[in-house]
């Protein structure tokens, strides 16, 4: 009997896990100029200029998000010759975003 209450333990302690990690990208995926350029990434790969220029923010903060991102590996730059170029690397973020994209313009 033990070993079940243990298991149930250990079973509710990978769900709380679980839900923090759910929460932590929620958290990431909340803060509105990162949602937007996540969005952006969805759709095409872009260098910090593009995405600078597409959402008419200053480059200092497009490369702030993108390190923000990065840190938790949902987007990657890939160097292109000269240009670096970010894209979203997370399938996770991409389906969350685009099926919540979906629902509300139904």
């Amino acid at each position: 009997m033990r070993g079940a209450v243990f298991m149930v333990t250990n079973e509710a302690n990978t769900t709380i896990d679980a839900l923090d990690q759910v929460s932590h990208l929620f958290k990431l995926m909340g803060h509105p100029k990162r949602l937007q350029l996540l969005y952006l990434l969805i759709q095409q790969s872009m260098t910090v200029s593009q995405i600078s220029e597409r959402l008419k923010w200053e480059q200092s903060a497009v490369s702030h998000q993108l390190q923000v991102l990065r840190k938790y590996q949902i987007v990657e730059r890939v160097k292109n010759g000269r240009q670096v170029v970010y894209r979203l690397v997370d399938p996770l973020v991409m389906g969350i975003i685009a099926d919540v994209v979906n629902e509300i313009r139904k």
